[in-house]
């Protein structure tokens, strides 16, 4: 029987439902306390949508309707009421959408749907069905991603930048810009869901599919893509992987390079070819002469052939570039006729070509380049005019001159320089000799700079004699170069080394000042004699430095002679002539030496102011044993006699020769037989007629 106050059967006891009440409600503050600390809005609702429980933040979200928020009122009656109110924009917040998404839960375990308020904010709303029919929803204020991906959307749609987003998984453009479609030409609904190895050439399709389905870092390369219709397209295109709507995808950004690679191909082929033949240059030439060597085996034969147009100028000063330009072109078609596969024919200079053969013998190689010389030879035809130019070939061969590209390069042009030095038209291969005299006069040049430097070089003086009474009427001014080692180098060797070296202005400078000043110590009716080199005549200040010369000396301008040669009087324009007729009037005077070795030394005399002709050493050494150099000898003496001209004679060396000249009427004599060149220190003016060696 059951007892008073006795609780029934399964009834909790009175501390018993205390503790469970307590637990709960400690759960409860727990379960608040973990709610309070998410970002998210959080909300619990029973199963007839009404209120339970939520956080501040879900309070915070709906600020506008937080008054109406109480446990046991109805979601529905809230969102009714906030709608009366306008908290919520009424074709999105009424509450048939609230109750669609009510009804999805009984199917299905959760819903995901997004709410705009009536500020413009945009709330994701995640719910999800609890055991016992309720449901717990997140709120995300995504307002501000919304407006991200709007931008995004509006900078996509815009851009003029051609984008399109790929699809990992399925291969294919979910979606591509407007411009992405002109650039591709398709239209928007044919470039979504487009495969994407459609715009991508085909051999370039699995490198871009690593890279747009993420086997490969995301970055920038460079492909060929194809445009509808066949036509390719270089582009440059960047990947960037990000996620639309829960799946990954890779944004392919496309910028249009086409023309840009175009016109860098064409500089590149530009800087690597010459403008007017089409031919490789020189900077070409070298890389790939580096190339073949350095590659060849020891067995292979890379041989280098240098190629010089003859009388290319000529044709240049004479007709022009124009007519240059068309005659450089037809040589370069000419030879590249001639060139076999797998050479490489070059123009390296102005009128200067190469061919670089591989895979071919150095007899083949020489048999090419004579055929070249010998087309060269033949007419051109250009502009209505015949020309004839020619060209000489020098020829270096790997390994056998040298297994160094520039070594190389420098031995075909010593060959080239020999062959021009022995006979135009004519093809040199390399000898050791040429590389020892080279070697050599870079010696002697390094030589001659030091002396030039330093002062090493002396001014020597000979004789001319008058023939008859034997007086010394006029000294030469010879430079001599006592070299420490090499001793006496011969001018002949050093002062066409100067003119080369540009420093035969200096040198000439050096003589005129030292003559003048050295003839002020002499005899006053005695003369000095300076010769002259057609380089000072070209560098156009001789005059200033004869008149300086004898201004600094004090010499009279009548005592000084200038000796210059047919080469001076050879130079084109009237340059030439108005230097010799102001020097002939200062009073200066004017002597044509080496006369008659030249072509045209008559005419010559007959239109530049001369006051002596030297008749050259050589007719002075076949005196006695050819009867023609008697013959000039006496012709041009008789010359000088009828233009009033004093005649000198060079290269005296016997008594014989100097009796012959005189009782030929000669007025000067010059040689051995009166004295060799020496200081004007040693000079003794006394008896010189008389001095032998």
């Amino acid at each position: 029987m059951q007892k008073e106050n006795e609780p029934l059967e399964g009834e909790a006891q009175p501390e018993t439902l205390d503790a469970a009440l307590a637990a709960m409600s400690r759960a409860e503050r727990r379960l608040r306390e973990a709610i309070e600390v998410l970002p998210q809005g959080v909300v619990f609702l029973d199963e007839d949508g009404r209120y339970l429980l939520w956080n501040r933040k879900y309070e915070e979200i709906y600020c506008r309707s937080a008054d109406l928020l109480e446990p046991g009122a109805r979601l529905a009656d809230t969102l009714r009421v906030g709608i009366e109110r306008g908290d919520y924009p009424e074709a999105i917040g009424r509450e048939e959408e609230w109750l669609r998404q009510r009804l999805r839960l009984i199917d299905e375990p959760a819903a995901r749907h997004e709410q705009r308020l009536a500020d413009g904010r945009c709330i994701l709303i995640d719910e999800r069905k609890t055991e016992d029919g309720g449901s717990i929803g997140l709120r995300v204020d995504i307002t501000e991603l919304k407006r991200q991906e709007e931008s995004f959307r509006r900078l996509f749609d815009r851009n003029p930048l051609a984008m399109l987003v790929h699809d990992p998984e399925t291969g294919k453009i979910l979606k591509a810009n407007a411009s992405a479609c002109r650039l591709f030409g398709f239209t928007p609904p044919e470039m979504d869901g487009l495969d994407t190895r459609r715009v991508f050439s085909g051999e370039e399709w699995p490198a871009a599919a690593r890279m747009l389905e993420g086997d490969t870092p995301a970055g920038d390369a460079c492909w060929q893509m194809v445009k509808r219709g066949g036509e390719a397209v270089e582009a440059n295109v960047s990947t960037h992987v990000s996620v639309l709507d829960e799946r990954q995808v890779t944004i392919a950004s496309i910028f249009d390079v086409t023309e840009r690679r175009r016109i860098e191909r064409r500089m590149e082929h530009m800087a690597r070819h010459d403008e007017l033949t089409g031919l490789a240059n020189r900077s070409h030439c070298r890389e790939r002469l580096r190339d073949r060597v350095g590659s060849a085996s020891p067995a292979e034969t890379v041989t280098l052939s240098l190629i010089d147009l003859d009388n290319f100028k000529t044709v240049n000063d004479t007709y022009g570039h124009h007519f240059g330009d068309a005659l450089l072109t037809d040589a370069a078609r000419r030879m590249r006729e001639l060139v076999p596969p797998g050479a490489l024919l070059c123009r390296i200079g102005g009128d200067e070509f190469a061919v670089i053969f591989s895979g071919s013998s150095r007899t083949h190689a020489e048999l090419v380049s004579k055929a070249i010389v010998a087309r060269l030879c033949e007419p051109f035809h250009i502009h209505g005019n015949t020309l004839h130019i020619g060209a000489t070939v020098g020829i270096a061969a790997a390994p056998f001159d040298s297994s160094d590209p520039e070594t190389l390069m420098r031995y075909a042009d010593l060959a080239l320089y020999a062959a021009k030095a022995e006979r135009r038209g004519s093809c040199r291969s390399f000898e050791v000799a040429m590389d020892e005299a080279a070697q050599a006069k870079s010696r002697l040049e390094t030589d001659l700079r030091k002396a030039v430097q330093e002062g090493e070089l002396e001014v020597y003086y000979q004789p001319l004699l008058n023939l008859e009474t034997g007086a010394v009427e006029c000294c030469e001014a010879l430079l001599r170069w006592n070299h420490a080692e090499r001793g006496q180098v011969s001018p002949e060797v050093f002062v066409p080394l100067a003119e080369e070296l540009g420093l035969i202005d200096k040198l000439g400078r050096f003589v005129l000042q030292t003559a003048c000043r050295e003839a002020t110590r002499w005899p006053e009716q005695i003369r000095v004699s300076v010769n002259v080199s057609p380089v000072q005549f070209r560098n156009g200040n001789l005059l200033s430095t004869v008149i300086n010369a004898l201004a600094n000396s004090g010499l009279d301008a009548g005592r000084l002679e200038l000796e210059i040669t047919e080469a001076v009087l050879m130079e084109q324009g009237p340059r030439p002539a108005a230097i010799i007729r102001n020097l002939r009037a200062f009073g200066i005077g004017i002597s044509l030496d080496d006369f008659g070795t030249g072509y045209s030394s008559l005419s010559y005399l007959l239109n530049y102011p001369f006051t002596k002709i030297k008749i050259d050493k050589s007719f002075i050494l076949n005196l006695h044993e050819e009867a023609s150099s008697r013959a000039v000898i006496r012709a041009v003496i008789g010359l000088g006699r009828s233009l009033g001209l004093a005649v000198a004679a060079e290269g005296i060396e016997s008594d014989v020769e100097r009796e012959y000249l005189r009782s030929e009427g000669c007025t000067q004599g010059q040689g051995f037989l009166f004295g060799r060149p020496q200081p004007g220190s040693m000079l003794e003016f006394a008896g010189m007629s008389s001095r032998k060696t």
